[in-house]
């Protein structure tokens, strides 16, 4: 089999896979770079430190990522992503995420520049979207009339948590987002040191512009690998609960396939954590039947690798 049916979360510790098990799939910022013209969105800006222009060519983006690489198959894989994971059954995953205000889909590697150059078509396209949608919220008499937190109000992350703002323009949104889901889900086919990217199978979750949890929760254009190190560790300390995946009215314990730990050793202590009432899954308090359904799932790749 070349894919797996499921999709596999990878992490290089036991204390976050047991942390993504007791409070859910929590969305990080991943930096892509992708060139000035795409990073910029179309703003006509240029940041400096002293005389020097910084190499601010990419964006970050909310995102969680997954692989459909079949487990006997995923030892380079876990080299560079950790030997814990969690999987997903991929079809049942797809309908339940993508019936959220989030976007799960496979990523698209690039190598040909046409795609580079449409990349950059969309973003320029993108700004003029934003653009149209706060300049017709400024009050006539143009920006110069709005005072103080007003000037805020008419910014393009703050319009986005109004409902009658995302009603009024809901097919720039809806054009919006498709450019995101084609940004958002591409990736070159290789890294600038020869990395292979094709080998590792993503699939993504992200976080379209529009869709942000909080106003300040929206892509990062225009920064530095420097500027996202800082910004990451920001966001999360400002928002701890708003960049967890949650599923709502969905027994999470039939969506979850696997669950696996380095060490046979490591498979104990995660079953005695799946039998304490008093530990959440997920974010939810199981019922009994719904735990031991859970530790049927445990296992470990010490065992796998010695068994097939």
């Amino acid at each position: 089999m070349i894919n797996s049916s499921s999709l596999f979360h990878f992490t290089s510790e036991f204390g976050v896979l047991r942390q993504i098990l007791t409070e859910g799939l929590r969305f990080s910022y991943c930096y892509e770079p992708f060139g000035e013209i795409v990073a910029k969105q179309g703003w006509d800006i240029e940041l400096k430190r002293g005389d020097k222009v910084l190499n601010c060519d990419g964006i970050a983006i909310p995102m969680i990522s997954f692989c459909d690489i079949p487990l006997l198959r995923t030892r380079e894989h876990r080299k560079k992503f950790g030997d814990y994971l969690i999987g997903f059954n991929r079809e049942a995953f797809i309908n339940v995420v993508n019936a959220t205000k989030y976007m799960l889909n496979p990523v698209q590697y690039r190598c040909h520049p046409f795609f580079d150059e449409q990349l950059e078509e969309l973003s320029i396209q993108k700004s003029c979207f934003i653009s149209q949608i706060e300049s017709s919220e400024i009050p006539i008499g143009g920006i110069e009339i709005i005072k103080g937190d007003k000037r805020d109000e008419m910014k393009f992350s703050n319009l986005m948590m109004r409902s009658e703002i995302r009603e009024k323009y809901k097919e720039e949104i809806q054009r919006i987002t498709a450019i995101d889901s084609i940004i958002g889900f591409s990736k070159p086919y290789q890294g600038k040191c020869g990395d292979d990217y094709m080998s590792e199978r993503e699939w993504r979750i992200i976080i379209p512009d529009c869709n942000r949890p909080a106003p300040d929760l929206g892509w990062l254009k225009y920064i530095s690998k420097e500027q996202f190190e800082y910004y990451k560790i920001k966001l999360w300390d400002n928002y701890p609960s708003e960049l967890y995946l949650h599923f709502d009215c969905v027994d999470i314990t039939s969506l979850i396939t696997h669950i696996v730990v380095s060490k046979e050793s490591e498979r104990n202590l995660l079953i005695h954590f799946c039998l304490n009432k008093g530990d959440n899954v997920f974010g939810y308090n199981l019922s009994e039947s719904q735990r031991m359904k859970l530790i049927s799932k445990i296992s470990s790749f010490e065992q796998i690798e010695r068994d097939y």
